[in-house]
């Protein structure tokens, strides 16, 4: 039994001298796993040390708007603009039709003069180069283009009158006539100063065969131009226009000079006839029944008051009185008639 236990413990330790030893230290392998992890851990850790060092910021309040105070204020009552007044504008006169109203009947081929009554509502002046043009319609045999007689400032009323004659065939006729200022722009009357006015006619046969008599305006023509002239010699007047010298000199009426046999006279020119009263200022039924003449008027201290009858250039029936005779200058009152 001891050779037994003693042949087993040899045997072990035998086996024991004979174990191999290692000859390489094994390299432990890295999981990438755990690496990972604790990559992760690390920079966890550092970031969380990190934001405990730093001091925490304090934001500043937010802006906060403070309420500005309403300023009271007392509006001020709405100032109502001026309206421009136009330069050019007519409006009607009262009344506006002085002679054939709408609607009159004419026989064929009457004469008739035309009256308007105007108020210049504009803000400038018509002056004489104003004129009343005709527009559109029938211009009822009228000269196309008349020039006023006379300056209307803003305010002023002047009465037109043109003379027409009616057509010879039946019907109804309208004739539309406008102003028209220096620079030849038309104008008229209207809300807009634009409108045209008129005169309208109804030209009928008479009822019988007996001719109607030509209309009459009135049974005495009306005053279609009056005033007081200052002529120096050698000036020609036109009596139909008013205007002294005109520049067409076939307009003039008569010619106040002196010469040699007659130191002072007035001479008619351009077919103007008159006749030279005893005495008094005559009247239109003196004139149209006076004994008319070409004579040159011999003028001296005595002719103070004389009236004269004339018959114009134009065809108009006319008186004349002397105010004033100072040799170089005469002064004169006239009256023309219009066309009856």
């Amino acid at each position: 039994m001891k050779k037994q236990i003693l042949l087993i413990t040899c045997l072990l330790i035998v086996l024991s001298g004979c174990r191999q030893l290692p000859t390489d230290t094994e390299i432990p392998t890295l999981d990438a796993t755990a690496l990972n992890q604790t990559a992760v851990f690390r920079v966890t850790a550092d970031y969380e040390m990190t934001q405990s060092a730093l001091p925490t910021a304090t934001l500043p309040p937010a802006n906060t708007s403070t309420p500005i105070a309403t300023i009271e204020r007392t509006r001020s009552s709405a100032s109502t603009p001026t309206p421009e007044i136009a330069c050019n504008k007519a409006a009607a006169g009262n009344p506006f039709d002085i002679t054939i109203p709408d609607g009159t009947k004419m026989v064929p081929n009457a004469s008739f003069s035309k009256t308007w009554r105007l108020k210049n509502v504009g803000s400038c002046t018509w002056t004489r180069q104003y004129g009343v043009i005709f527009f559109s319609g029938n211009s009822l045999s009228a000269f196309q283009t008349h020039y006023l007689l006379q300056e209307v400032s803003p305010g002023g009323i002047i009465d037109i009158t043109i003379d027409m004659q009616a057509p010879a065939i039946p019907g109804n006729y309208q004739s539309n006539w406008m102003l028209q200022d220096a620079e030849g722009d038309f104008f008229g009357i209207g809300p807009n100063g634009d409108a045209p006015f008129w005169v309208q006619i109804e030209v009928v046969y008479p009822a019988t065969e007996t001719p109607l008599p030509t209309i009459m305006v009135t049974a005495t023509p009306r005053v279609y131009l009056e005033g007081t002239v200052v002529l120096g010699l050698g000036d020609q007047f036109d009596l139909d226009a008013n205007i002294i010298n005109p520049q067409d000199n076939t307009q003039a009426d008569f010619l106040y000079q002196a010469g040699d046999l007659v130191p002072i006279r007035l001479t008619p020119i351009n077919s103007t006839q008159w006749f030279k009263l005893d005495e008094g200022v005559p009247e239109y039924a003196d004139c149209l029944n006076a004994d008319l003449n070409d004579e040159i008027l011999a003028l001296d201290d005595q002719s103070f008051g004389d009236g004269i009858c004339a018959q114009t250039s134009d065809g108009r029936l006319a008186r004349l009185v002397i105010d004033q005779l100072s040799g170089d200058q005469i002064t004169i009152t006239y009256l023309v008639w219009s066309k009856p």
